[in-house]
């Protein structure tokens, strides 16, 4: 019997993401580069809550399919506290036995990677100035943890989806990318509930604990590694380029 595609799943960074199904059986299947993605579910398959890996291959990978609720339709139904608590749980898991490790290096090959957008307020080297040369590190982090990248499961848990390998190998990245959902309302570009309120209220939440994250910088750091897959005009090049330029004080 072959698979049959269900649906075709939305990413924003070029991979595809389709949804199979094979008699009773129904699982996700991503194509492209999922080197970066492979490597880092192996690291975190037994240290936090994921889909499994079913199948893998070069270009590749066939997870578990977890059903159920986005964040977005999540926090409409329901309030923030068992999100917020999640939320801690995974940064405390990631975050523990941390050192310090500079990241100067890593910030110059980013900037000097990627053009220079003439709409933003300030020069790539005024950034590069306020970004904190240490951060703590501790060899786990999640490298794409946003809240389109979180299931609330039929089975009343939540999932963690999509991570991957990168440059960013600090947990404080991790709440940085978090902070693209909670401060400018990244997931919500194409909706238009309103769940601000409860947005603040978790931000509230992980900076009270993590108060070295509460940090612009690092979070205009985050939205250039998205704005580089806007498409020029697009809805989501505007978006990006007012909330960098709202965040640079």
């Amino acid at each position: 019997m072959t698979a049959s595609v269900i649906r075709h799943l939305h990413g924003f960074s070029g991979n595809r993401i389709l949804l199979l199904e094979q008699g009773q059986q129904r699982w996700v299947r991503k194509q492209g580069d999922i080197k970066r993605n492979l490597s880092r579910m192996h690291a975190l398959q037994n240290l936090l809550p994921m889909p499994k890996i079913l199948d893998h291959g070069e270009d590749w990978v066939d997870m578990e399919f977890v059903h159920g609720l986005d964040m977005a339709t999540y926090l409409t139904i329901y309030g923030p506290r068992s999100l917020a608590d999640f939320l801690i749980w995974t940064v405390s898991t990631l975050s523990q036995h941390s050192q310090p490790k500079r990241y100067t290096q890593e910030y110059q090959k980013f900037l000097d990677l990627h053009p220079w957008d003439p709409q933003f307020v300030f020069s790539k080297d005024d950034l590069f100035q306020k970004l904190p040369a240490q951060l703590p590190y501790s060899g786990s982090y999640f490298g794409d943890l946003t809240l389109e990248n979180m299931i609330y499961g039929m089975d009343q848990r939540f999932y963690l989806i999509d991570c991957q390998d990168t440059l960013w190998d600090s947990w404080i990245f991790d709440v940085a990318k978090l902070r693209q959902d909670l401060e400018c309302e990244w997931f919500l570009r194409n909706d238009h509930r309103v769940l601000t309120g409860k947005l603040t209220h978790l931000q509230e939440k992980l900076l009270s604990v993590w108060p070295e994250a509460d940090n612009d910088s690092l979070l205009i750091l985050m939205l250039l590694r998205i704005y580089r897959y806007a498409g020029p005009n697009s809805l989501e090049h505007q978006f990006l380029i007012k909330e960098i330029n709202r965040l640079w004080k």
